[in-house]
């Protein structure tokens, strides 16, 4: 049976994919109205600096006015926050990217675990 060549072997192969630190790209997420639930993809994309997290998307299931998403989280966060528990906060934007307008409609949160 063939052994491995070890990596500091220099006849070793190069890897031919470089590897990467974060894989996923897409996300599902869901919005709960009440007992109606409507899905939607996004993908997600980070700063160079790393401070910042974007979720961007388009609702396609449900026929709405603002199909399109964007979900933006940082994670400096005041002090008062992170008193509270959140680790990182931001905005959610909906409008039509097509058209040009997107407005803000909540704040968003994300808690530290344990609290």
């Amino acid at each position: 049976m063939p052994q491995c060549p070890i990596a500091s072997d220099a006849n070793a192969p190069e890897a031919k994919t470089p590897m990467r630190l974060w894989t996923v790209e897409v996300t599902r997420c869901l919005q709960v109205t009440g007992t109606r639930r409507v899905s939607a993809t996004g993908r997600m994309t980070t700063t160079s600096s790393g401070g910042n997290f974007y979720v961007v998307g388009r609702f396609r299931d449900a026929p709405v006015a603002d199909p399109d998403f964007k979900l933006s989280l940082s994670t400096s966060v005041s002090n008062a926050d992170f008193q509270l528990g959140y680790c990182m906060t931001g905005t959610l934007e909906r409008g039509c990217r097509a058209d040009g307008r997107m407005e803000m409609t909540h704040y968003a949160m994300i808690k530290r675990k344990g609290y």
